[in-house]
């Protein structure tokens, strides 16, 4: 008898422990992750279009989630290329939180150059609720070619937390391209029941 009711309480706790750790596993699954720029994207013919097409998604110049965008939005970056965007955007994937709160990706190209940066297509993540009213945004998907290059892109988990992950590479032209320096930040966010973008 004590036998079985220790193997009960064993076999218990292990199923316990096992639907803990697959809780876990299911919270930290990703919801969308930009990996890296198509390598064309420096290319003179390479627009807007051909980056949706990259990135599997459709590009729609009259859909109606693009008048949602919030321009004007801080860069908060390792380095500021360029100063906020105040252009339009166009919409670029919905991803849905909660009943009560939903993501709308926004993508664009900044044609402002400044400091012999050449810019990259930009994703920027705008936080609205279930009636399409803008709660936050920040931008998590950005880069600029130059000596000393950058790149930010986003890593977004079910979970509602999100990282983004800065690199900036610094080469030497006049030497093949040799690396002078380089270095990453990882900055960590989460999205919390309002809405709000927190670190």
């Amino acid at each position: 008898m004590i036998k079985i009711k220790r193997f009960g309480i064993f076999f218990v706790v292990t199923l316990l422990v096992f639907q803990v750790k697959a809780q876990d596993k299911f919270s930290n699954k990703i919801l969308y992750e930009f990996k890296e720029y198509s390598s064309k994207v420096s290319s003179p013919e390479y627009t807007l279009k051909n980056f949706f097409n990259d990135n599997h998604v459709v590009y729609d110049e009259n859909n109606s989630l693009n008048s949602l965008f919030q321009p004007n939005t801080p860069l908060n970056s390792m380095v500021n290329h360029r100063k906020p965007y105040t252009g339009e955007a166009k919409f670029f994937k919905e991803i849905h939180l909660d009943k009560n709160l939903k993501i709308l990706l926004f993508a664009y190209l900044d044609p402002d150059e400044q400091d012999s940066y050449l810019n990259l297509f930009t994703i920027e993540m705008q936080i609205f609720d279930k009636n399409y009213n803008f709660i936050d945004k920040i931008i998590v998907v950005d880069g600029a070619l130059a000596e000393c290059s950058i790149n930010k892109r986003i890593r977004l988990y079910k979970n509602r937390n999100f990282e983004i992950i800065e690199k900036e590479k610094c080469l030497d032209i006049e030497e093949n391209d040799r690396l002078l320096s380089e270095q990453t930040k990882v900055t960590y966010y989460y999205i919390d029941k309002n809405g709000e973008i927190r670190n």
